[in-house]
């Protein structure tokens, strides 16, 4: 056979194999994910922000929510739900004007569907001024967990708790000092930030404020029994340096948040 067929053969062979589909890299399927933002411009105080891949579940891997690139939830199974089941996105921390609110969802293969939402956030409200800022009381005695079989049945420590009323939140400062590693028990320290509405007299208040990812050996973050609440509308009075809460009605339904709040706070300096 001539030389010049021989390779001519050998080259046409080569190039059937490469394009055989045996020899060829398998490709990522291709999906979509839709969120419960989409077609929103403008995001009330609170929503929940839900991803939705058009998978089976067993095909996702997980669902990522972003704000502004940055990751701030994560979810490994349904319903995908940014905060954990059940809550929300409270957007009072956010400063006003645009974000992007982004879904990521990455399958079982390593594909990606991405949704992103720019939509605008108005300023929460600022508190009254004689409301705002840190407030103490001491708490005696270690109050008993819940009896909701939905929350955690962790008792309230007793000792000094510290509430400080800003636009963002209403913050909530266990007693003691914050360590990383053995707070995890005593609950010393922590901070549970919690979504309220200001008012007048009164303010009403809900579940928490979920700004990130959540960490036991993180200070900030977490929540009274369940994330979405339940609420609850409290009665507020000043009369010089001491604060006086009450639940309307006479019951706060969380038991671990109204057993804190109820009662006579000092100003703090």
């Amino acid at each position: 056979m001539p030389r010049h067929l021989s390779l001519a053969l050998l080259a046409g062979a080569a190039l059937l194999g490469w394009l055989t589909p045996a020899a060829a890299t398998p490709s990522k399927t291709p999906f979509k994910v839709r969120t419960s933002l989409d077609g929103k411009t403008v995001l009330p105080h609170r929503i929940r922000w839900l991803g939705y891949p058009l998978l089976p579940r067993n095909k996702v891997q997980a669902v990522t929510f972003l704000i502004d690139g940055k990751v701030r939830w994560v979810e490994h199974n349904p319903p995908y739900s940014y905060s954990d089941d059940g809550g929300y996105l409270v957007t009072s921390w956010l400063s006003p004007g645009l974000h992007r609110f982004t879904v990521r969802a990455t399958s079982a293969t390593g594909a990606t569907a991405i949704k992103t939402v720019v939509a605008r956030v108005v300023a929460a409200p600022e508190p009254p001024p004689e409301l705002a800022g840190k407030w103490q009381r001491e708490i005696a005695d270690e109050v008993p967990g819940p009896s909701d079989p939905r929350c955690a049945p962790d008792p309230v420590p007793a000792g000094r708790w510290t509430l400080v009323f800003e636009r963002r939140w209403i913050e909530s400062v266990f007693p003691g000092q914050f360590d990383p590693e053995k707070s995890k028990q005593t609950h010393f320290g922590y901070i549970i930030d919690n979504d309220w509405v200001p008012g007048s007299n009164t303010f009403e208040v809900a579940g928490s404020v979920t700004i990130d990812i959540l960490h036991d050996e993180d200070r900030r973050g977490g929540w009274w029994c369940l994330p979405g609440g339940p609420g609850a509308k409290y009665s507020w009075a000043v009369n010089g340096d001491t604060l006086s809460l009450a639940p309307v009605g006479g019951v706060d339904h969380n038991e671990q948040r109204g057993a804190v709040f109820t009662g006579n706070w000092k100003r703090a300096r």
